[in-house]
């Protein structure tokens, strides 16, 4: 969907303008959001894995051998933790004069008309009665199950059960794809230099005369 790029350099008033649907806007949710430096993932580390004794007389023979080397090594081993413990504590460092600047924030909003003051909450509304449903029809598939368990009459309560199987299943992907492209207006990226918001609808652009930054620019 058509993305709104917010810079923390050259902020703009966000017009009164609804984000769903380009109508005159009667509410501004403000707030900041913190913008973060770019950092490179970082790889590494190592495994820790158990080797295998071999319990053959080879192996035996070799462990035997090499006991003394590994008692000699333990014994360097306690002599330097015990020269690391009593070793004399090195000054501690001075604490920086100069205080920790505080992150740059950038100022975005949200704005809506009155029809979608509380868009979200269509969301949470449909989410709570598909729970519902599905919740009874699988009461109601259980209970013709078992009134039928036993005879011959199960053609109903199966199609029954497959139904509930496949709408628990289809449901919950069908509100997800919902949210996913039709859903509020969300911050979706945020760098050093700007915000990012995803999901503002097309007439919001045509009302402003501005140009969307996603890709459907």
């Amino acid at each position: 969907m058509p993305e709104l790029t917010v810079d923390r350099k050259n902020p703009a008033p966000f017009p009164m303008v609804c984000m769903y649907c380009g109508a005159v806007a009667v509410t501004k949710r403000e707030w900041q959001v913190v913008n973060r430096s770019p950092s490179a993932a970082t790889g590494g580390g190592s495994d820790l894995g158990v080797v295998p004794v071999g319990d053959d007389p080879v192996s035996a023979a070799v462990g035997l051998l090499l006991l003394p080397v590994a008692l000699w090594e333990l014994v360097k081993g306690i002599s330097a933790a015990l020269g690391w413990i009593t070793r004399p504590r090195a000054p501690a460092r001075p604490e920086p004069r100069t205080p920790p600047r505080d992150p740059h924030t950038t100022l975005v909003a949200v704005t809506t008309c009155e029809r979608h003051g509380r868009f979200t909450d269509r969301f949470v509304l449909a989410g709570a009665g598909m729970l519902v449903a599905l919740v009874a029809l699988w009461v109601w598939a259980v209970l013709v199950t078992r009134r039928v368990m036993g005879t011959d009459d199960t053609e109903f309560a199966v199609a029954l059960i497959l139904t509930a199987l496949a709408l628990t299943a289809l449901l919950p992907l069908v509100l997800s794809f919902w949210y996913a492209f039709g859903g509020p207006v969300i911050v979706e990226r945020v760098t050093e230099e700007t915000v990012v918001l995803d999901r503002v609808r097309q007439r919001y652009f045509d009302a402003t005369g501005t140009a969307p930054s996603g890709p459907d620019r």
